[in-house]
């Protein structure tokens, strides 16, 4: 919570700071960029890399793959976390009541929850954690967080190349 409240009140500051390392690492840059706002789950998103990126003028293959392999990266990272502490992590937070009642929703709308928590600015974090916790089968969670993770990465690099009038 407090990663996400000092993004928004340093958005701009955050953002200029990521495309100078970008400019200046390059890759692995675009690694970190990438790992950082997959991590902090705040109103930053994988487009930050992807756009800085392009604007230094890595070339796109680049771009994506040390992108998503930074998200894909802070993923995992995050959902270990919760997969770690689990039931025991969250029962300091809610009641077991709550939990059970809880996790039964979101194992019946996982699927959904996970792809549109990837693709769209829901807290991703909070996503990848939550499944975590309620331990999603790790393969489960590869396929739709990441996969859908780069379906997004792919439309913002089409979207800043179509223009930019490379496409």
């Amino acid at each position: 919570m407090a990663f996400f409240a000092y993004t928004i009140l340093f958005y701009k500051d955050l953002k200029a700071e990521f495309y100078t390392e970008i400019q200046l690492y390059g890759g692995i840059g675009l690694f970190i960029a990438g790992f950082i706002v997959d991590t902090i789950g705040g109103p930053l998103g994988p487009e930050v890399p992807v756009i800085g990126g392009l604007l230094a003028g890595i070339k796109p293959a680049t771009v994506i793959y040390m992108t998503i392999l930074g998200s894909a990266t802070a993923s995992l990272l995050v959902y270990s976390v919760g997969y770690f502490f689990g039931e025991y992590g969250a029962l300091h937070y809610i009641s077991p009541k709550k939990y059970k009642k809880w996790r039964q929703i979101f194992i019946r709308y996982r699927r959904i929850t996970l792809v549109l928590g990837a693709l769209t600015p829901v807290p991703y974090v909070t996503v990848c954690l939550i499944a975590g916790v309620f331990r999603v089968k790790p393969s489960e969670f590869i396929a739709l967080t990441i996969g859908a993770r780069i379906v997004r990465i792919l439309g913002v690099l089409y979207i800043v190349l179509l223009f930019k009038g490379i496409v």
